[in-house]
Parts: C-alpha cells; sequence; structure tokens
C-alpha cells in the first residue's frame, strides 16, 4: 500500500499575522515574510508527522494491492471529509468505479479515522488484480477551517515556529552552547491529537 497527495492545504493553521505577533516581529510587511511563510510550513507539515493527521484540507490517493478480509478499509489522517471514488482495476487494466451507498458505506468518525464499509450482505469485489496498485481510493481529510484545528496543535506549531526561527543555522542551546533539549511542551501538547495506527 501506499499514500500519495493530490491536492495540498491552500491555508496554514495559523496565520503569518499571528506568527509574526507570537515571535515579537512588529514590522508591517517584514522582509522575512518569505522565510516566515516556509517556517509556518514547515511547522505544520512537522505537526502532521508527528501526530499522523492532516490538519487542514488535503485530497490524497490511497493505493491497496487487495481488499481486506474485514468488511472495512481504515483510511488514514482522520478527520475524514468525503471519499470521491473506490476504483479497482483487474489484470487487463480495465477499471472499475465502485458505489456509494450499494457497494460502500463512508464512515468520517469526527477527528478519528475515517472508515470504508460494506453495506450488509454486501462482499468486496472478486477480480485478478492489475499488478500495480490495483485498487484507488482517493479521500478528502483535515479539518475545513483555520478555527476548527485544537488550540493545542497551533500552540505547538508556534513553539516550532519559534526554535526554527531562532535557531536558524543549528540547534544550540544551554550556557555551555553545546547542548539542544527538545521543547517537551510540544510533546505533551500534541499527545491527546496524536493518532496511533500505522499505515
Amino acid at each position: 500500500m501506499k499514500i500519495v497527495q493530490i491536492t495540498p492545504p491552500t491555508i496554514e493553521p495559523i496565520t503569518i499575522e499571528e506568527l509574526m505577533l507570537h515571535l515579537r516581529i512588529d514590522e508591517d510587511g517584514s522582509v522575512e515574510n518569505d522565510l516566515l511563510n516556509d517556517i509556518n510550513k514547515a511547522s505544520r507539515m512537522f505537526v502532521e508527522d508527528i501526530t499522523r493527521r492532516c490538519l487542514l484540507t488535503q485530497t490524497w490517493d490511497y493505493y491497496l494491492d487487495e481488499f481486506p478480509d474485514v468488511n472495512y478499509i481504515t483510511l488514514p489522517f482522520g478527520n475524514l471529509q468525503t471519499v470521491t471514488h473506490v476504483k479497482y482495476k483487474d489484470s487487463d487494466g480495465d477499471e472499475t468505479t465502485m458505489t456509494v451507498t450499494t457497494q460502500y458505506i463512508v464512515e468520517t468518525n469526527g477527528a478519528g479515522y475515517g472508515r470504508i464499509v460494506l453495506p450488509y450482505g454486501v462482499t468486496w469485489p472478486s477480480f485478478t488484480a492489475y499488478p500495480s496498485n490495483p485498487i484507488t481510493i482517493r479521500f478528502t481529510c483535515g479539518w475545513t477551517t483555520r478555527s476548527g484545528v485544537p488550540s493545542q496543535i497551533k500552540t505547538a506549531m508556534k513553539l516550532i515556529a519559534t526554535d526554527m526561527y531562532n535557531n536558524r543555522e543549528s540547534q544550540i542551546y544551554g550556557i555551555s552552547g553545546s547542548t539542544y533539549q527538545d521543547n517537551k511542551t510540544v510533546t505533551r501538547l500534541l499527545s491527546s491529537a496524536r493518532l496511533y495506527s500505522e499505515f
């Protein structure tokens, strides 16, 4: 199985203005806006890696080599919004699109993992699979607005961004200038937001 991003988020959970306020940067039209944009994006991606979530709306293709033995498929990243399609390709390369409601049901499950579930009495299609990525599930996930992203995640992003801003060349901390310690507050803030299943 593999996961490929189709559409990245169009906004970040915190604005540049919020980040500048947190960093105590006062200049309007700061010459560091490009740097701040990069740091903002990097802090979001770092948080997504730690929590195994997509924070804001993005679209992904999830590829499977076969249908599971159970009557559901769990989708990664949490906050499932929609499933665009479930397609499978046979050994001749002919692709079939499954029909939502009659062949599968979508469970969004809030901030948890979303699932594709078989309706009662329905089984997964039986077919001879194409040798490369025979099953494709396209789905959209993430919170839909900045305000929907929990405050502890945004706070963790700001702390990470501060570290990246203040330690641009290397991460050195302490009186001797030779030791660095991760900010344990970031770990504590993100612990309750983390999803634990492996994909």
